[in-house]
């Protein structure tokens, strides 16, 4: 697809200093997290002000299949957004964006950099749309990035239902710095918040999620979470957002989170890299992001290639739960 035509959504010039305060590192990446953060705010904004009037008419409808997903109107208000701010953030950023819902990378700027961006609009799209749960806006970036482990910096801010009166924001580098805050959406306050993961060892009676998204195929995955998981008494938490589980993880509200889709059901729904571009938010803040079975996540900044995934609490639950193999046939 070609990049829409500019909307009548104006992202306006983006502030560095949206992010924070920012600990001692590479202080490109740190201005770059408020570019990419003020970005994301305004795409939250946007999405809210669609979604405010209380019908999705519209918006919920699916208006294409392209770039590794079913693509709702409500995305199109995302992306509108997004795109009309790549020339802006392309000045100094220069390179190739990377985007749920488009079948080739977009230039940033003139598109010749080294920067390479990886974009989920609008992660949770379904669940928002219910007035369920939140929606996550992600972005990766790397220079010269070609695969998921070499992304540098990782941005994530939170799209929350209509009666929420708080949202999150984070960012985090591969060098472990973290920024987050929690905004008041009424006042426009925002309150330094602090990502702690669970640190008790302990399993049972958490909640410990596989991912079963996965239409026609929920059996064989059940068969192997059952088998995987035996023993225990944990509770499962399906709601189909991949980022929503990461900052779950990164909250302290999860224990762990298997997605072996790719390997148990290949060719049906699956998570792509795009829906993991905020790991370095996790990993900073303690948890183990890993491929399924366990590696590292050395796939592409591809919209189409599938991603098998798991994510721990801390490394004694990843000591305890961690696969190193799994039976394609479950």
């Amino acid at each position: 697809m070609t990049a829409p035509e500019p909307g009548p959504v104006n992202p306006g010039p983006l502030d560095p200093a949206a992010a924070g305060p920012a600990p001692d590192g590479d202080p490109e990446l740190a201005e770059l997290a408020g570019e990419l953060v003020a970005l994301g705010r305004r795409v939250r904004d946007a999405v809210r002000d669609r979604l405010a009037g209380g019908t999705t008419a519209g918006l919920s409808a699916v208006v294409r299949a392209e770039g590794g997903d079913h693509i709702f109107g409500v995305d199109e208000v995302a992306d509108r957004v997004i795109v009309d701010a790549l020339d802006d953030l392309g000045r100094r950023w220069s390179g190739r964006w990377v985007m749920e819902g488009f079948a080739e990378p977009l230039p940033v700027g003139d598109g010749t950099g080294p920067w390479r961006f990886l974009c989920d609009p609008l992660d949770g799209t379904r669940p928002l749309l219910a007035d369920k749960r939140s929606a996550w806006v992600l972005v990766g970036a790397g220079r010269g990035a070609t695969t998921l482990e070499q992304l540098e910096l990782s941005v994530v801010v939170e799209v929350p239902t209509r009666r929420a009166a708080l949202a999150r924001t984070a960012w985090a580098d591969c060098d472990g710095r973290l920024v987050a805050d929690d905004e008041d959406l009424r006042t426009g306050e925002r309150t330094p918040v602090r990502l702690r993961p669970r640190q008790d060892p302990a399993i049972d009676h958490s909640f410990v999620t596989v991912v079963r998204f996965a239409p026609g195929r929920g059996e064989v995955i059940g068969r192997w979470a059952d088998r995987h998981l035996a023993g225990l008494v944990v509770f499962d938490d399906l709601v189909p957002c991949s980022a929503g589980q990461l900052m779950g993880l990164a909250s302290g509200a999860d224990t762990a989170v298997f997605d072996p889709r790719p390997v148990l059901a290949p060719g049906t729904m699956a998570a792509h890299p795009y829906d993991l571009a905020g790991l370095w938010v996790a990993r900073a803040a303690g948890v183990v992001v890993e491929a399924l079975p366990a590696g590292p996540l050395d796939v592409p900044l591809s919209v189409e290639h599938p991603v098998a995934w798991a994510g721990y609490a801390n490394e004694a639950v990843a000591e305890r739960l961690r696969v190193r193999a799994i039976d394609p046939a479950g």
